[in-house]
């Protein structure tokens, strides 16, 4: 074996063996991929949270319409929709709220829209034909019986960067009417 090798394997031990300036070097190559878990899961947690809070409010906007024994009209809409975005605390993003009675044939066997109002920019009332898309997601219901649905749409955006983009929250509750027999618009 020539001198040259000999002199290159022990230099390759040395270096193996040697831990001056590792501490450095680790922390440089280690503390970015560490701060961006530490951002991506702060976002991670932080949609969850929105998404839970979102449902939450959702579900008490339809508890309140479920309750209701006199007819609503558009204001009542427009303040509902507003408490949903208190209860909702969302950032600066536009929420829309659409509210719709349903009711159960039973000679035709399908859900028959009473009607569906919204409250929120560019955003449309359900038509018979959309209920339909969505009827497979309602209860059994008995003949006559209404059914009052909430859907709200809102958007969450992370506030860092982490690779995830806007995230669309959309909700979907249906709740049968306590004290009247159905909700009234008017």
């Amino acid at each position: 074996m020539s001198m040259t090798l000999k002199l290159l394997k022990a230099r390759l031990r040395a270096f193996a063996s040697d831990t001056k300036g590792s501490i450095a070097v680790e922390t440089a190559i280690i503390l970015p991929m560490l701060i961006w878990t530490y951002a991506a899961l702060f976002i991670f947690f932080d949609a969850y949270r929105a998404r839970s809070t979102t449902e939450k409010a959702a579900f008490t906007i339809s508890d309140v319409l479920s309750r209701e024994t006199q007819s609503i009209d558009a204001a009542y809409l427009s303040n509902v929709h507003t408490l949903f975005d208190f209860l909702a605390a969302q950032s600066d993003t536009e929420t829309k709220l659409r509210v719709s009675l349903i009711s159960w044939d039973i000679a035709t066997q399908t859900y028959e829209l009473e009607w569906s109002k919204t409250d929120g920019q560019d955003i449309d009332a359900l038509s018979q034909g959309s209920l339909n898309d969505v009827s497979d997601k309602f209860p059994i219901m008995s003949d006559g019986e209404s059914l009052i649905l909430v859907q709200t749409f809102s958007t969450y955006e992370p506030v860092f960067d982490v690779g995830m983009g806007d995230i669309d929250i959309d909700t979907f509750i249906f709740t049968r009417p306590r004290f009247a027999p159905q909700l009234v618009w008017g």
